[in-house]
């Protein structure tokens, strides 16, 4: 098709095909609209994608697939810039993740409704994770048909098997299912892969739909501003195969963009914060002083333990073994390279007033050097520990009124006593876990922490240098009441000020949830998306959990 010939106008424009994007896109084609479904990103229609052990080579600097971005020099941390990957391809960062499918815990979603987004507490969210899940786990709480196939790895290697042991031997209940009734304790985590393959929200909502004409999705294309007359989004301007122009929703513009996109291209589009705007030569359309606001994310510090045995992921680096691996996985998807790396972790309590698990655990049966890069010459494994619900917020702002440029993202992390106090907790008892009996036998050397490490200060010194992000950020666009003068959405999305305009992605949660959240993330957009097609929502189910 010649460029002069591409359509213009539709019913609905979602900006960003990422987690929530491509929900969207699925959801309103299906139901007979005119979609057009804007990346800035590529396609992902690449085995580095597909493969999930391939996972590793889109966390590079130089990977096209990822945004890198990074902080600004954190206060806390020692003024450590962090870094930020985001996933800059169809699909977004459920492209490039590590796969970990965890819901967060019930009382997560309750704390969102009690933050002012009516409608979304976990009852209310419950049918839509099952809708999204096609599971291995029958069970009223699961999915069984759902467009993303999720598994756990039952085959588990001496090191993960070690690790639910030791976790019992320090008291801990060990959980059937993670996702359902019972969070706390140590559990097989489940992943996002069927059959050998990634199921990121674009194999899942796109490449696995009927073809129709109703959908256009536009890659490569960067969207440079919200077209706003009148207190009235009428869609987007977009630079695309080599042109400036601006493209039409006759329904409604879908920002979903991501947690630092969103409220970037808010702000570009003159909805933010009026003082700010101005610093930028930006005309104020609407006074939004919560856009870029509400900045969280899970930090997390590392144990990992050197082992002289070959029992970790590190030998599968050998040449051979590589070349084995992939044999396996372009030939049938079968083999190390057709699951992900972390099939076992924790949640866990850091007080005995907390109401439900505020502590994860990610172990992994691999020794890292820095960046998470493994190496072929040493064996061991690593237990990531920290806070699932911090106290610190942090922001997102423009540094200039390009769209090109990078943002000043700070976390403002570790910037609270009780983050502190619930690190320390989580570190306490990741070493109490690597202490255990069931450990010994694969225990040569503490490369991180470190036995040295002993004071308060020591290990406060220890969390400056070596705490990192574990990629979940959000809130940044939140939902809220009418009476929270930083809430930029109402309870159905729509931003406050702006007719035609919601977003939908990960910035528009209130408040964290306990877990890694892009399944969160997903069921956001399966529940916006009845919210826009005016459906009936799906029937609230009660059911029971275990809570403190």
């Amino acid at each position: 098709m010649a460029f002069g010939e591409l359509k213009t106008r539709y019913d609905y424009i979602i900006a960003g095909a990422g987690s929530a994007g491509c929900v969207l896109a699925r959801r309103l084609s299906d139901a007979g609209h005119q979609v057009l479904l804007l990346e800035v990103g590529g396609s992902d229609k690449s085995w580095i994608i597909q493969m999930p052990a391939g996972l590793r080579s889109a966390f590079k600097p130089t990977s096209k697939y990822n945004w890198w971005f990074y902080t600004q020099p954190q206060k806390h941390l020692n003024n450590r810039k962090i870094q930020q990957p985001r996933g800059r391809v169809l699909g977004g960062s459920s492209s490039i993740n590590g796969m970990t499918w965890l819901r967060g815990h019930p009382l997560d979603y309750d704390r969102w409704q009690q933050e002012g987004a009516q409608g979304w507490s976990w009852e209310n969210c419950l049918p839509y994770f099952k809708k999204i899940e096609n599971s291995t786990l029958a069970s009223d709480y699961r999915g069984l048909d759902g467009p993303i196939g999720v598994q756990r790895q039952e085959q588990l290697s001496p090191l993960n098997a070690a690790f639910l042991e030791a976790g019992q031997q320090a008291g801990w209940p060990l959980t059937e299912d993670v996702n359902g009734y019972q969070q706390e304790g140590v559990s097989r985590f489940e992943m996002s892969v069927k059959n050998g393959i990634r199921n990121s929200a674009a194999f899942g909502y796109l490449h696995k739909r009927i073809k129709t004409d109703n959908l256009t999705i536009w890659i490569d294309c960067q969207i440079l501003k919200i077209n706003i007359q009148n207190s009235t989004a009428s869609g987007c301007q977009v630079s695309y195969k080599g042109k400036i122009l601006d493209v039409f929703a006759d329904k409604e513009t879908l920002l979903c963009a991501g947690v630092f996109g969103s409220p970037q291209l808010l702000m570009l589009s003159g909805v933010g914060a009026a003082e700010q705007l101005a610093e930028h030569a930006i005309e104020c359309k609407v006074d939004l002083p919560g856009v870029g606001e509400n900045l969280q994310d899970h930090l997390e510090c590392h144990i990992q333990i050197e082992t002289k045995q070959p029992v970790s992921l590190n030998r599968e680096l050998q040449p051979h073994r590589m070349l084995w691996a992939g044999m396996q996985w372009f030939g049938f998807k079968k083999g190390v390279a057709a699951i992900n790396q972390c099939h076992v972790g924790a949640f866990l309590n850091s007080a005995t007033h907390t109401s439900h698990p505020d502590i994860q655990f990610h172990f992994f049966p691999v020794f890292f050097d820095k960046d998470w890069i493994p190496v072929s010459t040493t064996y061991g494994y690593r237990i990531g520990v920290g806070p699932m619900r911090p106290t610190s917020r942090g922001s997102v702002r423009l540094a200039s009124n390009k769209v090109t440029d990078p943002l000043l993202i700070d976390p403002n992390y570790m910037s609270t006593q009780e983050d502190f106090r619930v690190m320390r907790e989580a570190i306490r008892l990741g070493l109490e876990a690597a202490e255990q009996p069931a450990f010994k036998p694969f225990h040569y050397r503490e490369d991180t922490p470190g036995v040295q490490i002993c004071s308060t200060k020591e290990i406060d010194d220890f969390i400056r240098d070596d705490a990192a992000s574990a990629y979940h950020p959000c809130g940044t666009c939140k939902m809220g009441a009418d009476t929270d003068d930083m809430a930029v959405l109402d309870s159905e999305l729509r931003v406050r000020g702006v007719q035609k305009l919601r977003v939908i992605d990960a910035s528009s949660m209130p408040s964290l949830p306990s877990a890694n959240i892009n399944a969160a993330t997903i069921m956001l957009a399966e529940k916006a998306s009845d919210i826009l097609l005016d459906k009936v929502p799906l029937q609230p189910e009660n059911l029971s959990f275990l809570s403190r």
